[in-house]
C-alpha cells in the first residue's frame, strides 16, 4: 500500500466536513490521535491497521468514501512521514481556535480516546517498558477522556487552563515517544 506524501496536517475544518460527508463517526481528533498513538507505540503495519480500522466499511465504489480514504491517507502520512528526530515537532489536530466550547473540549476528548486506543494497540510489551512517570502520564491522558464538555465558559481563565492541557498532551506524547524511541534503539543494538 502507498501512501501519498504529505508531512503537514490537514486543517481541521475542512477534514472534519469531508469525514462527515462520508459517514465516519470518529472526528479529526480522533483519527489523527489514533495515528499519533500507533505510531508512538511502533504498531506493526500501521497502514494495514489504519485500512481495516477505518475503511473496512467503505463502499470502494463511492465517490465520497473515496475523498475519505484520501483525506485519512494524507492524515496518515502526516504522522508517519519520517523526519530529523532533532527537528520533530509534534502538534495536536484541534480546532483553529482556542475557544473554550464543548466542540473543542470534545475534540481534545476525542484526541486522547484515539491516542489511548492507537497506543494499546502495541500491546503491553510496549507499556511495561515506560517510566512511571510515563506511565503517569498515560493515566492522565485517559482522565482527559472524561472531560466534561457542557456548561463550560470561554473565558481567559478556562482558555488558559485548555492552553494548558494540550500543551501537556503534546509534551507528555514526545516523552512516550522519546522513551519508547530510546527502548527500542537499545534492543536493536543488542
Amino acid at each position: 500500500m502507498v501512501v501519498p506524501d504529505q508531512d503537514t496536517l490537514p486543517d481541521y475544518a475542512t477534514l472534519a466536513a469531508t469525514l462527515r460527508r462520508c459517514g465516519l463517526v470518529q472526528g479529526p481528533a480522533e483519527v489523527h490521535g489514533f495515528a499519533l498513538g500507533m505510531s508512538v507505540a511502533g504498531v506493526s503495519d500501521p497502514l494495514k491497521v489504519w485500512h481495516k480500522e477505518l475503511y473496512s466499511e467503505f463502499d470502494a465504489a463511492d465517490v465520497l468514501a473515496g475523498e475519505c480514504r484520501a483525506a485519512l491517507d494524507r492524515l496518515f502520512a502526516s504522522v508517519f512521514t519520517p523526519r530529523d528526530a532533532g527537528a520533530l515537532q509534534l502538534a495536536l489536530l484541534l480546532p483553529q481556535d482556542i475557544l473554550v466550547d464543548a466542540a473543542r473540549l470534545e475534540a481534545v476528548r476525542d484526541w486522547c480516546q484515539g491516542f489511548l486506543f492507537g497506543f494499546g494497540l502495541g500491546g503491553e510489551t510496549v507499556s511495561s517498558r515506560l517510566s512511571a512517570a510515563a506511565q503517569e502520564l498515560l493515566r492522565d491522558i485517559a482522565e482527559f477522556t472524561r472531560l466534561d464538555t457542557e456548561g463550560v465558559e470561554n473565558n481567559p481563565e478556562n482558555q488558559s487552563a485548555l492552553i494548558e492541557i494540550e500543551e501537556y498532551l503534546r509534551e507528555g506524547v514526545m516523552l512516550i515517544r522519546d522513551e519508547i524511541g530510546d527502548t527500542r534503539g537499545g534492543d536493536e543494538s543488542d
